[in-house]
């Protein structure tokens, strides 16, 4: 079998597991317009609301409580994994976000492999003086996802930081 043929082979067999992942997911969710998949809105509105507040301990129950309603979306454990960083549960993030990345590992989903990356990010920051921070900025930044994921998990690397300093006069 040609490389090519083989790599056709392995992409399909990659989009088969999304699928089989993504339905096993779907199954788990309620119907739409059902009284749990309001429950669920509700509680990551007021999530949402309690982390505006500077209610990071809240923030972090009311996720955790939408969490059990039905499977939460990634975007929304890495958010998880950020207030619990708010919330100076240092270890407890450190771990979030050590898991986050080792589950978006290998992924050809681009929202997912700019979380990844953005896990890396801050998993970077946690130690002094690391500079894997700004390359994982800098990896993520070519990633072609959503424009709301970089909005909401934004990523500054040095090159931009020395580009915002204005000159002396």
């Amino acid at each position: 079998m040609s490389a090519m043929g083989r790599n056709l082979t392995q992409q399909v067999w990659v989009e088969s597991e999304c699928r089989a992942e993504y339905s096993r997911l779907m199954k788990e969710r309620p119907p739409p317009f059902s009284p749990p998949r309001f429950r669920y809105a509700w509680k990551l509105l007021q999530s949402f609301l309690a982390e505006r507040k500077g209610q990071f301990d809240r923030a972090v129950q009311l996720l955790d409580e939408a969490g059990e309603i039905m499977p939460v979306r990634a975007s929304d454990r890495v958010a998880r994994a950020m207030l619990l960083l708010r919330a100076q549960n240092t270890r407890e993030a450190h771990a979030a976000f050590a898991a986050q990345r080792d589950e978006f590992k290998d992924t050809d989903n681009p929202d997912l492999q700019y979380l990844r990356h953005f896990c890396t990010h801050q998993l970077s920051l946690l130690p002094p003086s690391s500079g894997q921070w700004s390359y994982e900025a800098k990896q993520a930044k070519g990633i072609g996802c959503r424009p709301s994921l970089k909005r909401r998990f934004p990523m500054v690397t040095v090159d931009e930081m020395h580009d915002a300093i204005q000159p002396r006069r």
